[in-house]
């Protein structure tokens, strides 16, 4: 409820954002949320209700999640993962709120379908970060990519994706597998139905959004297919159509296979509109890499026999925030202490001396009180 208290009256729950719904009473709940430890900064709380959440494989899928969301958190697109613990049951992923509007509301507020080049522009920065998703041991799938879900920064020229799934981010497509269509958002592919997920479920939501964005209407199928884009927006250019009608043909094999490929045909579409001139900030086309210290490597690091007998930690409670606390320590760590070569050369001194000079004053001083008082008397 509005008002509840987490973690020892650390996190206090706001406002229920959205609220999604897997198999088997399996879900998860978006909260607004305010942190006591950070003078009240606003954060994104997401909660994972799961049945038997005290059993070894949803304890395994929750260590992976927690791993590989704090890993991607290091992308600038994305929003960190602060902190993971579990209370009564429930687990719970707090995120770092992102400043901006989704581009949902951008789309009501403005009463129309956004430019084709801010589209493309969007959906380039978007496909950095899903090549590097994909690049991830094993790949992350986020699963949830739709408009309210991609924010837009206030000087409009950084989108960052948010709202990642938990389930999905820990490998658990069982809780997928079989659910009704009318449960899910309609930029899903039609193969997630099925539980099959992979890279190309994100790329086939993105450009679901994009449809969304340029037509101002979802991409809902009529008679097994969905309308061209530019039959509801004659603006759309005929290269961007293309793009979008094969990224939302329905069968997976006969889309866009890798964000590498759909970044190529994005880039050509970019240069031929002339969208890179006019964007705010120009981005890399590469995919950014995250820290040094990949997934992989704090998997490993977290099973290595410590040099000294340590408790084995048996719940969510314990094993997550140890993880996440170990990332995020190193992190603050970089980002706070100076290298020593960066610090200004130290002035040279004779500390003997000084101290002699201060006593010397400080006796001087004295003897002069002293006379002083001995006058007045």
């Amino acid at each position: 409820m509005p008002g509840a208290m987490l973690r020892g009256g650390r996190y206090r729950l706001q406002e229920l954002l959205e609220r999604q719904e897997w198999l088997n009473g399996v879900f998860e709940a978006t909260w607004s949320g305010q942190d006591a430890q950070r003078a009240g900064a606003q954060v994104i709380i997401c909660e994972l209700v799961i049945p038997e959440s005290s059993s070894a494989a949803v304890q395994s899928m929750l260590r992976t999640a927690t791993m590989t969301l704090s890993s991607i958190g290091r992308h600038p697109r994305v929003p960190a993962l602060l902190d993971a613990f579990s209370d009564q049951g429930r687990s719970f992923f707090v995120f770092e709120m992102v400043e901006g509007e989704s581009l949902l509301a951008r789309l009501r507020r403005s009463g129309r379908a956004l430019p084709e080049q801010e589209v493309v522009e969007c959906c380039l920065q978007i496909v950095d970060v899903l090549e590097t998703m994909a690049q991830q041991t094993p790949p992350l799938v986020h699963g949830l990519i739709r408009p309210e879900h991609i924010v837009v920064t206030r000087s409009g020229s950084q989108y960052l994706l948010t709202n990642f799934s938990i389930v999905l981010a820990g490998g658990a497509t069982q809780f997928i597998s079989g659910l009704d269509r009318s449960r899910l958002s309609p930029y899903l592919p039609p193969e997630f139905m099925r539980g099959a997920v992979d890279s190309r479920t994100d790329l086939y939501s993105l450009l679901a959004t994009a449809y969304h964005l340029v037509t101002g209407s979802p991409p809902t199928a009529m008679s097994g297919s969905i309308a061209p884009a530019q039959r509801l927006n004659p603006l759309v250019s005929s290269e961007f159509e293309a793009i979008l009608s094969k990224g939302l043909r329905p069968i997976a094999s006969q889309r866009y296979q890798s964000p590498a490929e759909l970044r190529h045909d994005l880039l050509a579409l970019r240069s031929a509109i002339g969208g890179a001139d006019s964007v705010v900030e120009q981005w890399p086309e590469q995919s950014i890499p995250l820290s040094p210290r990949p997934a992989s490597t704090l998997a490993s690091t977290s099973t290595q026999a410590p040099a000294s007998p340590s408790p084995v930690p048996d719940s969510v409670a314990q094993a997550l925030p140890l993880m996440l606390g170990a990332v995020l320590e190193e992190e603050e760590q970089r980002l706070l202490l100076p290298r020593p070569e960066d610090l200004p050369p130290m002035r040279e001194s004779n500390d003997t001396l000084n101290a002699a000079l201060w006593v010397a004053g400080i006796l001087v001083a004295l003897i002069a009180v002293v006379i002083f008082a001995r006058g007045l008397f």
